[in-house]
């Protein structure tokens, strides 16, 4: 009788949360694309899959753009801010907006905004720590580039799944990213701060990389993320995320993109962290300040912060203790309306940037080879 309790209790308070008004359910997000692109000229969406439901927006569908890029959003239901965010990229690029004019005059894009909706719905319901899909699966760690069955019971909501692409989502990603055959590719997450190259399966990797410059493109990949930190997230932690996030995540889509598919540019962006701010390292260590001010410790070095970053890093939520909904929300979600408007329109522009540098790049590779 006690556990039933107890179970109802939780159940109630879970689900007693408050869904924000400027969030969009998952039915308002399909809705106000198909409004933003009625009169948006080369805009379109289509069904891609049945169950569960899976949209993708195009642009310049099939017009032999010079360049292709693909866009994922939501891999992780919780993360309500990446399918926002790909809500809003959307709507401004039905805009007139000048820098969006330069990605319609040179891409053919292909965008899935929210992969996960069936637990998205969930999350709207109040359930804000629910990060895999409907069958318990990590959408994150069910692609086929190094995919691993073996899982750490410590990195909580992490579970690969049976085999690589058993679930339906990732299926679809799959098929579309072969049919499609982009030259970039972004899967956009929140739960820290962070523009990641591959690999996120390896933390040796990055020597690696280094070695093999001529092959790969990683130093390409990091001038892009250079520019994108110093104007959009100064606080991000960049580079190789096997290395720089300090622990492995194999079976991800950004490796799968690169490794198996062989996308030349393949990047993660982590967008929100409920600590820390984007703009300014001067906050983050501020943060950090007031977090161990219990042991009169005053930490401002760089170093200290990296380990910050680490810390509180959720791309593989390593924590062994679940959080309550409420700090979930706030964790991987901005709370506050002016906030949420900052971090939408902030990474839409990062995305937007990378795109047009990743244009120009192969544009001057191009031009080299003639």
């Amino acid at each position: 009788m006690n556990n039933l309790i107890l179970f109802v209790m939780s159940f109630a308070i879970v689900y007693s949360l408050e869904f924000p008004s400027f969030y969009h359910r998952s039915t308002d997000i399909y809705i106000e694309i198909a409004q933003a692109i009625e009169k948006c000229e080369g805009v379109e969406m289509e069904m891609v899959r049945d169950f569960p439901k899976l949209s993708m927006v195009t642009l310049n569908k099939n017009q032999n753009k010079p360049n292709k890029g693909f866009v994922l959003f939501g891999e992780h239901a919780r993360e309500l801010i990446s399918p926002e965010t790909g809500l809003h990229f959307v709507k401004k690029l039905c805009s007139q907006n000048e820098e969006m004019k330069s990605v319609k005059d040179n891409y053919e894009l292909r965008m899935m905004v929210n992969v996960n909706p069936l637990s998205r719905e969930k999350v709207e319901s109040g359930d804000f720590c629910k990060r895999e899909n409907e069958n318990g699966v990590d959408l994150n760690r069910n692609y086929k580039s190094h995919w691993t069955k073996d899982h750490d019971p410590e990195m909580v909501r992490t579970a690969p799944g049976p085999f690589a692409f058993s679930e339906a989502e990732t299926q679809t990603v799959r098929d579309e990213l072969k049919k499609f055959s982009p030259h970039v590719f972004f899967s956009i997450h929140s739960g820290t701060l962070a523009l990641f190259t591959p690999y996120a399966y390896s933390k040796e990797q990055r020597k690696h990389q280094f070695q093999t410059l001529a092959t790969e493109n990683i130093s390409s990949m990091m001038e892009i993320l250079t520019e994108v930190r110093e104007k959009h997230c100064e606080t991000c932690k960049m580079g190789s995320c096997g290395h720089e996030i300090g622990y492995l995540s194999p079976g991800t889509s950004m490796d799968y993109a690169y490794d198996d598919l062989k996308i030349p540019y393949s990047f993660t962006f982590e967008i929100y962290h409920g600590g820390l701010d984007v703009r300014t390292k001067k906050h983050a260590t501020k943060f950090l300040e007031v977090q161990t001010s219990h042991n009169k410790h005053r930490i401002t070095d760089e170093e200290k912060l990296d380990q910050l970053l680490r810390d509180h890093s959720c791309f593989a939520t390593t924590s062994t203790k679940e959080m309550p909904p409420d700090e979930c929300f706030k964790y991987f979600n901005p709370e506050e309306k002016d906030q949420y408007d900052f971090y939408v329109e902030n990474w839409t522009q990062a995305i937007t940037l990378s795109l047009n540098r990743v244009a120009e790049q192969r544009q001057a590779q191009q031009q080299q080879q003639q």
